[in-house]
């Protein structure tokens, strides 16, 4: 069989949520407090930082533009670097598993018709293929998980400088803080506890969302009927 390449689609989404990020962090901070006796933006911003380096889950979802192309995600995303969900870039969906160290991705009709194109095997493989997960490496997911996206918390949010207003508000039907960068750059973080990153919304690039902290149930991989693996 002809070798199956490597899903520009798949890379393309993970692109879209880390330049997501990497925008948002770069327009945030301030240092005057959310209220008389609130705390300051620069506490709620570490705070949260600390919140994504010692979660042991959380779910990601949203709907963002890249390149042109919508990409929507909804991901449990567990520290040991295990996930799942959904990710979807134009009409080309994606139901991804990664546990245990591997990765592999459901082949429905729909998403063998973009192998095809890409790769150009016959169509009798969907005979093989369809309705089975296809073992894929690892590797395409390692900086795309749960302590990747801490390291990109790490690296891209500085300290308080420069946001615009900070107000008291609600994200998802919990209370919020919500944090403005001067090019309009919104983060919304738990008002109680932990100040966990609740959604971003980026001007046009679309908007992240973050709920289920510590919360995500443990990822079961595909049993082992139900895998296609590459000759």
């Amino acid at each position: 069989m002809r070798r199956i390449k490597h899903n520009s689609f798949r890379a393309l989404a993970m692109a879209a949520v880390i330049a997501g990020l990497a925008v948002a962090a770069c327009s945030t901070g301030a240092s005057s407090p959310p209220g008389a006796n609130g705390p300051s933006v620069a506490s709620l911003i570490s705070s949260m930082k600390a919140g994504f380096a010692s979660a042991k889950s959380v779910r990601m979802s949203g709907t963002l533009t890249e390149q042109g192309r919508t990409v929507t995600l909804n991901l449990g995303m567990l520290r040991s670097g295990d996930m799942s969900g959904t990710l979807s870039v134009g009409s080309t969906h994606l139901t991804i598993v990664v546990a245990g160290g591997k990765a592999y991705e459901l082949v429905t009709k729909a998403f063998f018709k973009t192998i095809q194109q890409q790769s150009h095997v016959p169509s009798s493989v969907c005979a093989l293929m369809c309705g089975k997960y296809l073992a894929v490496p690892i590797s395409s997911f390692s900086t795309f998980n749960l302590p990747g996206m801490t390291g990109q918390i790490e690296k891209k949010i500085p300290v308080a400088k420069a946001v615009g207003s900070v107000r008291d508000t609600s994200y998802g039907g919990e209370p919020a803080y919500e944090l403005v960068g001067s090019n309009g750059t919104k983060l919304y973080l738990a008002r109680n506890g932990t100040h966990y990153l609740l959604g971003m919304t980026v001007g046009t690039f679309g908007t992240l969302n973050f709920s289920d902290w510590n919360k995500v149930p443990p990822v079961t991989p595909p049993p082992a009927s139900q895998v296609y693996n590459l000759p």
